[in-house]
């Protein structure tokens, strides 16, 4: 909960500053076509259907992607944490492609929305145990995007994968739903 508030803080911190706010009329986020590249930290969250309870952790990842237009984009984002402990480390992470669908709502600001595929895995290694859990599933997102600059833009991002991954050392275990969340602050240059 520490984490969330640390970011909806960050968040409120920057749209409340008008230092960031872009000033030049003539220049606007819409006219910020092209690819984009960026970095985020984030809280990510792992659970199943099939299990009680969930672990999250601080974790890191990258994003890119093209926009066509005002409205309308492709983007790729990867990213993982560590979740485990008591001598288990449990990786997990997600690589997921996405068409976006952006709303401006001013010369600083817009909403994405976003939804489409994601390659999701789960690695374990425990004091006993070594075994790793992977599948495809499918993604959905929302964001909000502040443009600090021309080409400097800062955001914060939800996304949801989920699928049914498969345990490839034990063939007799069923697949495993799961669901990985990731709350992220992100920064990324516009080219």
């Amino acid at each position: 909960m520490y984490k969330i508030s640390l970011l909806a803080t960050t968040l409120c911190a920057v749209l409340a500053t008008p230092a960031f706010a872009n000033t030049d009329t003539h220049s606007s986020v819409s006219d910020n076509g092209g690819f984009y590249i960026g970095g985020a930290i984030n809280k990510t969250e792992l659970g199943s259907g099939d299990a009680s309870g969930s672990a999250d952790a601080t974790g890191f990842g990258i994003y890119g992607g093209y926009q066509f237009n005002d409205w309308f984009g492709l983007e790729s984002n990867f990213f993982a944490a560590d979740v485990g402990e008591d001598g288990y480390d449990v990786v997990t992470g997600a690589l997921t492609f996405t068409p976006t669908f952006t709303a401006r709502v001013n010369e600083t600001f817009s909403v994405f929305a976003k939804v489409g595929i994601a390659s999701m895995a789960v690695v374990v290694d425990g004091y006993y145990d070594d075994f790793t859990a992977s599948g495809i599933g499918f993604t959905y997102g929302v964001g909000i995007n502040a443009a600090l600059t021309e080409n400097l833009n800062l955001r914060v991002s939800y996304d949801m994968s989920k699928g049914d991954l498969d345990i490839d050392e034990y063939g007799y275990v069923d697949d495993i739903d799961t669901e990985i969340e990731q709350l992220a602050l992100g920064l990324h240059y516009q080219f």
